[in-house]
């Protein structure tokens, strides 16, 4: 619920609460001019009474998470303000009725809804991503193990000792891209595995839009939500703690819950694996589209190629980094009264309870740079390498499976098929995740620029290069141990497992928060 503003002002006066008493008591009176009415408090009268946490049950009203990030996650995608009266009835009807809510989306307005969308996609369909994929790639490889799809490329390689000609296609490639993307889009209509539900507070569609009463009963309703609440998400992006709406959410669940369950999920975690996703697939269509040509340059020259875009990609890493850097920081120098909000009364209304709630603001930026900022520390849902490791090896299994079902179509003896599977799922799986690991140690190392002009390009460069020279490296001992023996094949596999196993905190420390 953030707003534009400053709150630069001082707490409320005694005269201004005064004066919010008297306008809630004149509605008061009212109202009770018709005893049928129903007694909701007003603004007015949620702070004259100090009533934030009150809960409005007439109005509480939730939508499963999966719903929510159905028809292309429009409900993420739209902005209220410029819908007509209609569209803004229809994302009320979107929501229904319900006594709690298992989670409260707490998220910063000023952020754009994509990466939202795409943080919660992500986390609540990994799972369904990776069935569609095994589905895919499955039915892609047994196609062209069957004959059925074509293979009409060779490629000539060295394999213990004998020079082999492998065919192969395009299709498995294709098939884990357009099986990861169509199994993201296609998630939230899963049937949910999960035993408890996930009735989620999303304002967009809990709060009315368009009804001006509905919509003022709903906002500063909030604490009422929050009190009814089993869990609090935090979608933390940069501006969160600049907002005061955001703010007051995080002051009234830890006061209404004490005990509750504050989850913080970072949106920059998900932006990082769709980079190295994207990063991996122009490696590999690069690649794989020189190996076509036959040409023992191009063949030469194919990694070096391929590895090219990654340059892109890991300084649009490093940034993500930066961002990732920020978040604690700002926790750390957290003050209550930078954070802004364009209304008056808004200010006014959030300070009065969070002066209610901690005894002073000061208190308040006390307990958010120390407990609460433990506390999300302890309790981040930010997720490490492991939690999207699958995905995250998705495009180089399928480019294993491309070379392994090659080699079975080429003829190749049982003696050379060994050595290529040994070869290809070392290169791919077990190096290729420990070059993933370096892309994301180097860009958290280096995130942070030295100069504030073109010149961070030279040190996006510098990542770059180490980055390189280490795919490079990998690929020249692979090509070598596979052309010379079964054994030696199976001692660079042993090397890699090593190597990643002494790295797993290099992982660790590269997504830390």
């Amino acid at each position: 619920m953030g707003q534009q503003g400053s709150i630069s002002e001082p707490a409320p006066s005694f005269a201004d609460v005064c004066g919010a008493l008297e306008a809630g008591e004149r509605v008061t009176s009212s109202e009770s001019l018709d005893s049928n009415l129903p007694k909701i408090p007003d603004k007015f009268q949620r702070l004259a009474l100090l009533g934030h946490l009150e809960v409005d049950a007439e109005i509480a009203r939730g939508i499963f998470l999966r719903e929510s990030l159905r028809q292309g996650g429009r409900l993420w995608l739209t902005c209220p303000a410029k819908l007509d009266e209609k569209s803004c009835a229809a994302l009320w009807n979107r929501s229904r009725p319900v006594k709690r809510f298992d989670v409260f989306l707490s998220h910063a307005w000023m952020t754009a809804g994509r990466w939202k969308l795409l943080s919660l996609l992500m986390q609540s369909g990994s799972h369904q991503v990776l069935f569609v994929w095994v589905l895919g790639v499955g039915a892609a490889a047994a196609l062209s193990l069957l004959g059925l799809l074509p293979s009409p490329w060779t490629f000539q390689a060295r394999v213990d000792g004998l020079d082999v000609s492998i065919p192969f296609g395009p299709w498995i490639l294709l098939a884990s891209f357009l099986a990861t993307f169509l199994g993201l889009v296609s998630a939230p209509y899963f049937p949910s595995t999960r035993r408890q539900s996930d009735i989620c507070f999303v304002d967009v569609a809990s709060i009315h839009q368009s009804d001006k009463d509905l919509m003022e009963r709903g906002i500063y309703g909030i604490g009422g939500f929050l009190s009814i609440s089993a869990e609090l998400r935090v979608l933390w992006s940069a501006p969160y703690l600049s907002r005061l709406w955001c703010v007051f959410e995080l002051a009234a669940f830890r006061t209404a819950n004490p005990s509750g369950k504050i989850t913080l999920s970072p949106l920059f975690v998900e932006m990082i694996v769709v980079m190295i996703l994207l990063m991996q697939y122009f490696y590999l269509g690069i690649w794989w589209s020189l190996r076509t040509l036959r040409s023992e340059v191009c063949f030469d020259l194919s990694h070096a190629l391929g590895v090219l875009p990654s340059f892109v990609v890991l300084h649009v890493l490093r940034k993500v980094h930066v961002v990732k850097h920020t978040l604690f920081s700002k926790l750390e120098s957290f003050d209550i009264s930078e954070a802004q909000c364009t209304s008056d009364f808004d200010k006014n209304f959030i300070r009065t309870a969070i002066v209610q709630w901690y005894g002073s603001e000061g208190a308040f930026t006390d307990f958010v740079r120390g407990p609460l900022r433990k506390e999300l520390a302890a309790s981040a849902h930010c997720c490490t390498f492991f939690d999207y490791e699958l995905l995250l090896l998705s495009p180089v299994a399928a480019s294993v499976l491309t070379v392994i079902c090659g080699s079975w179509l080429g003829g190749l003896p049982h003696p050379a098929i060994a050595v290529q599977v040994v070869s290809t799922i070392s290169l791919g799986l077990v190096w290729g995740r420990l070059s993933i690991k370096l892309s994301l140690c180097l860009c958290d190392r280096f995130a942070q620029p030295r100069w504030s002009d073109a010149r961070d390009y030279l040190q996006t460069l510098l990542v770059f290069l180490i980055f390189a020279a280490f795919v490079f490296a990998a690929t020249v001992l692979s090509r070598a141990a596979k052309s010379c023996s079964l054994k030696a094949s199976l001692a660079f596999l042993l090397f890699g497992l090593l190597s990643s196993c002494l790295s797993s905190r290099l992982a660790r420390m590269s997504w830390r928060l």
